[in-house]
């Protein structure tokens, strides 16, 4: 983490008397002020917390005029620190010029007012540092102006200005004070306020030429939103910084102290914070007003030390001309909204609002609800330039909860008609940076005298004014009754309707079932009829809502007449490639249409040849269309039926003629090597491919395999592998023939056979090099010798041990011209190798490797053995 070149003194209140201050909004002083050690008391509401000295500066040594005339200020560094930050900016000499903005006649309204001050019988440096005094204000400004930039936005310092050749510089007063007046915070503030200078409408910044201390500023601990806030001009303010301190900002990790001191003064950094400090700072780091203060928190780095110049790391805990909506900043004090600054608070003149760098929204629900019935919820996101929407969803946390249109900025909600506790509404927006916002709302709900609703029964989608709906004879149909809010007109959502029916032989209604309504304020219950059937249906009184009173209808059945319409998504495509049939069924009694729904259609495919192939079955929706998604694999016709029964007469559309074609089999591969000793493995590795017209896709689960064709001879299969799910495929396999290389697959229905020559490869013969030695060189009668050895293999200028080769182990007895294999042993797979022998006669035994395929043949020199 950079460690900060220059911290600040913060948090002391010290004004004209004590009945004045008191406490902004009550708080007890332990809560307001914190509890570090070094936190104290100095007037009732104020605090006062002295800082650590910065590495490398002493404040309590003196400081030559010369040296403090080298020093720029902020302004260079706020400057650097925005461009790498990407923040446009003037260009580099402006941020040198001493020129503050000109506002009004440079005196009226809430001001900042630079102040030189020295004890009486000291140097007075005035005239000496005057133009740095100025220089150094106009940083303060540059700094804050640049912090405003990065939330879009403009804000000045309203300094008290005196003209200059057309520009303005801030009026730097030239204050003596009583010797000893600047041995403390308090003592200079009592000093000056002596001296007339406690206007509530002034934040007083002081150049105090002393070696007491490094910076330090009254703040109120009050986060109140609003220009009310006690940091805004209700009480005189000062902030003083000593001349070890003055003039910094210019330099690597460094700030100025006076913008922290200032910034103190209108209002930040308040402990509710969600970086906040106890003792008045902030914990994420670079920041010009974070550092470990004692304030009971351990730093983060969060930010890039770039932003030690500037203002508010992300803009979240006291600066910002665009406060993320429902943030913190949106409903706390935020010192940009100070009337100090120029653009912001109610301060006369310049500014520009600031813009979003961050995805924000705020939510709005119409409270309260009333149970079952729709109420209004929207979003309006706040979005960085550039950027936009790309996802809504709305939910809720109750499980009966529905909206209209839950991914749209703007829905409405409806909950259950027996809803009475409260709720929340959450909607999460995502932008096309993938950044997310959630945020959530109450949903309430008012109840009272109950409600009266009306009741209609509706069958197979008629909703006769008669009471009379013609069915389809033994065919399922909706049986659906709608509750309206007769205040409203609304649907109600939520509400039992039980339901019954009766025919001319029942001698007392039956239960039809008892569906609740759905957000359309319509509940629906399957029924069918074979002869007429009335039914009836009704509500009961809740809690809001009356009863509705019970209406009824006749459901006369008959034989539907129907018709069928068809259609194809594509009518050319590859083999097994999906495509949606659909169409509608209607269905009518003489010229009442009948909704057929749930009716099950067969889809076929008729081939030239006459070949009828079932592609599936398709069921009709409420309002009798249907849509199913098929995979043919031949040429043909499609068609829909419908079979007749005494529910539907026979019905048959066609969707049309299709095309399926065969799609193309691409298939690719690679070898790692060419030339290898004979057994060695190489690396096979490609892809398979479906390509249908162009359209490349994985080919994954499916076998391949590799051979090698000698130049004479039939091919030889010499490993497989099966492809993952991007079609990709790795295979190791031991070379042993030489020839062409190549990778098959053998193809399956709609997907032809391929093959990819990859290309020529060579399985060389390894050259044996075989060594042999013995225990011992003589042996007792029945006595035993190890002998022992290795084999190694050569190519291609690469020597290896040679594993699991056999060798054989051979003895020619002394003055004999034949040898007999004795024992045969198998390398181990460091290539070598162990034999016990028991020799009965002297003579030579011979270790050799021969006629082995892919290896040379070669044998160790003969060891002598004598059998005493």
């Amino acid at each position: 983490m950079v460690r900060r070149v220059l911290v600040a003194l913060a948090l002391a209140v010290a004004v004209v008397t004590p009945a004045v201050i008191g406490l902004p909004d009550g708080g007890s002083v332990a809560a307001r002020c914190g509890t570090g050690s070094e936190l104290s008391w100095s007037l009732p509401g104020a605090c006062q917390h002295a800082d650590e000295a910065p590495p490398g500066v002493d404040p309590t040594e003196p400081v030559t005029t010369a040296e403090l005339r080298a020093r720029e200020g902020g302004s260079e560094g706020a400057y650097a620190a925005a461009e790498e930050l990407g923040v446009p900016a003037p260009t580099a000499a402006a941020a040198s010029s001493p020129a503050v903005t000109c506002e009004g006649d440079g005196v009226a309204g809430y001001r900042v007012q630079a102040m030189y001050v020295v004890e009486s019988g000291r140097t007075n440096r005035f005239a000496a540092l005057q133009s740095s005094f100025q220089l150094w204000a106009a940083g303060v400004d540059d700094v804050v102006n640049r912090s405003a930039a990065l939330t879009g936005g403009v804000r000045r310092v309203r300094f008290v200005t005196d003209p200059a050749g057309g520009t303005c510089v801030a009026r730097v007063l030239n204050v003596t004070v009583p010797a000893g007046a600047l041995s403390s915070f308090n003592a200079s503030i009592a000093a000056v306020q002596a001296l007339g200078y406690t206007d509530p409408t002034r934040k007083y910044l002081m150049w105090t030429d002393a070696t007491v201390l490094c910076g330090v500023a009254s703040m109120y601990p009050n986060d109140s939103d609003g220009q009310a806030n006690p940091n805004n001009g209700s009480y005189a303010q000062y902030a003083r910084t000593d001349s070890g301190c003055w003039g910094f900002g210019d330099g690597a990790a460094q700030h100025s102290v006076e913008a922290h001191e200032l910034l103190h003064t209108l209002g930040g950094v308040q402990s509710t914070a969600p970086h906040g400090t106890r003792a008045g700072h902030c914990w994420d780091e670079s920041d010009t007003m974070c550092y470990a203060d004692g304030g009971g928190f351990s730093m983060q780095q969060v930010c890039p030390a770039e932003r030690e110049y500037l203002f508010d790391c992300n803009n979240d805990d006291y600066f910002s001309t665009y406060p993320d909506p429902g943030s913190y900043l949106d409903s706390h004090w935020n010192a940009a909204d100070s009337r100090f600054l120029i653009g912001g608070g109610n301060g006369a003149g310049g500014g520009t609002p600031g813009a979003p760098t961050v995805l924000g929204a705020t939510i709005a629900v119409n409270n309260p609800a009333v149970p079952g019935l729709a109420t209004q919820a929207s979003v309006a996101p706040s979005l960085p330039a550039g950027r936009t929407v790309t996802s809504v969803q709305w939910k809720s946390a109750r499980t009966d909860c529905s909206f209209t249109t839950p991914t749209a900025l703007q829905t409405e909600v409806a909950c259950g008609a027996a809803a009475s506790a409260a709720t929340t509404v959450t909607v999460t927006l995502t932008d096309s940076s993938g950044a997310t916002k959630v945020i959530t709302s109450p949903l309430t709900f008012a109840t009272g005298t109950a409600r009266p609703v009306t009741v209609s029964l509706g069958a197979a989608g008629q909703w006769p004014a008669g009471g009379t709906a013609s069915v389809c004879t033994g065919a399922a149909f909706p049986l659906a009754a709608r509750v309206i809010d007769v205040a409203s007109g609304q649907p109600v959502k939520g509400l039992a309707t039980p339901l019954t029916k009766q025919t001319a032989t029942m001698t007392a209604p039956a239960s039809a079932g008892s569906p609740i309504t759905t957000a359309s304020g319509v509940a629906t219950q399957g029924q069918t009829a074979t002869v007429s059937t009335t039914y009836r249906g009704r509500t009961v009184a809740g809690t809001v809502y009356a009863a509705g009173a019970p209406v009824a209808l006749v459901a006369t059945p008959a034989r539907c007449t129907t018709a069928l319409s068809a259609g194809l998504g594509d009518d050319d495509v590859h083999y097994a490639d999906p495509v949606t049939v659909s169409g509608a069924l209607t269905a009518s009694v003489g010229a009442t249409p009948v909704a057929a729904s749930g009716v099950a259609l067969a889809v076929r495919l008729t081939t030239a040849t006459g070949t009828v192939l079932t592609l599936g079955t398709a069921k009709t929706t409420a309002d009798g269309t249907y849509s199913l998604t098929v995979k043919p694999t031949a040429t043909g016709t499609v068609s829909v039926t419908l079979a007749a029964s005494t529910a539907y007469t026979a019905s048959t559309a066609s969707a049309g003629p299709i095309t399926v074609r065969i799609p193309a089999t691409v298939l690719a591969g690679a070898v790692d090597k060419t030339d290898v000793g004979h057994g060695q493995a190489v690396v096979v590795t490609g892809t398979l491919r479906r390509d249908a017209g162009g359209v490349l896709t994985a080919l994954a689960g499916k076998a391949v395999a590799v051979y090698v064709a000698p130049s004479t001879g039939a091919p030889v299969k010499v490993g497989s592998a099966t492809t993952a799910t991007n079609g990709t495929f790795t295979a190791s396999v031991p070379l042993k023939v030489s020839g062409l290389l190549y990778v098959s697959y053998a193809g399956a229905a709609g997907q032809p056979a391929t093959r990819t020559d990859i290309g020529a490869v060579v399985a060389g013969t390894w050259t044996s090099a075989v060594t042999a030695t013995r225990s011992a060189g003589s042996v007792a009668l029945g006595g035993s010798v190890t002998i022992s050895g290795s084999v190694t293999r050569t190519y291609a200028g690469t020597t290896l041990p040679a594993p699991g080769v056999r060798v054989k182990v051979a003895f020619q007895p002394t003055g004999g011209s034949t040898s007999a294999l004795v024992a045969t042993v198998t390398t181990t797979a460091t290539g070598t190798f162990t034999a016990r022998v028991y020799p009965k006669a002297s003579g030579a035994w011979t270790a050799t490797l021969s006629g082995l395929a892919g290896y040379t043949d070669d044998a160790a020199d003969p060891l002598t053995i004598s059998v005493n």
